[in-house]
């Protein structure tokens, strides 16, 4: 098979299962769809202008050998699809964790949660600026840390969206340990701090987190905001106050 499909085949496999499954009954998430979407496509176009200054700057790269020819803004096409299907996938796992985890939310932990990441998040920054790629992708998740506590998330969502983050780590660390092996994303370790788990950056890690929790806080804000009584019914919102 031609290679150039590589990073093509990696998405495809990774979003198969979740779109197979968004039409079953009991996750139905055909029907969050338009309160899904608007986060992911936001959040999406910050991460493609992000990525694309990193690429011209040679903090990291494609290979080419592994990409197909159809570039956009000097990223390949697989790159803005990324910015789709990895979300979506977290998203599904999000709805299938909520449906079949018996306690979802622990506001306590989850305020000690965000507190410690803010205050890491913070304390790092002075000891980071030189390494273009960390210090970026802390400063991005500092503030929607702090949105967290301003919004008081820590009472309803935070813990099981924290929940879903640890999980999806497992099908991510096969992802994205794939698109740096073979590699098809490179990086420039002048700009990180060369910490690597497996092949994947540990800047990968806090980068996933900043691409999720704005799209995370956009779903529940309308969900609560514009779903019906009877879509929060069946998600057993009643039980969890608000946003």
């Amino acid at each position: 098979m031609d290679a150039s499909w590589t990073y093509f085949l990696i998405l495809g496999a990774s979003l198969a299962y979740p779109l197979a499954q968004s039409f079953e009954k009991r996750v139905f998430m055909y029907r969050k769809m338009k309160y899904i979407f608007p986060g992911i496509i936001a959040t999406g176009i910050i991460f493609i202008i992000w990525d694309y200054f990193f690429t011209s700057k040679g903090v990291w790269g494609f290979n080419h050998s592994y990409t197909r020819e159809l570039y956009i803004a000097g990223l390949p096409v697989e790159e803005w699809l990324f910015f789709l299907v990895i979300p979506y996938c977290v998203f599904f796992v999000h709805e299938v964790l909520r449906l079949f985890v018996r306690r979802f939310y622990f506001p306590g932990t989850a305020k000690i949660v965000i507190i410690v990441l803010l205050m890491a998040g913070l304390i790092s920054l002075p000891f980071i600026y030189t390494r273009t790629y960390t210090f970026t992708a802390v400063a991005f998740v500092i503030p929607f840390l702090a949105l967290q506590l301003l919004l008081k998330t820590w009472k309803t969502w935070f813990s099981g969206f924290m929940i879903t983050y640890l999980v999806a780590l497992v099908p991510f660390i096969i992802v994205n340990g794939l698109l740096t092996s073979i590699p098809v994303v490179w990086y420039n370790n002048l700009e990180n701090l060369g910490i690597r788990i497996t092949t994947i950056p540990l800047e990968d890690f806090i980068y996933l987190l900043g691409m999720l929790l704005p799209a995370f806080t956009s779903y529940q804000y309308l969900l609560h905001r514009f779903g019906s009584p009877k879509l929060k019914s069946k998600m057993g919102l009643e039980s969890v106050s608000g946003f």
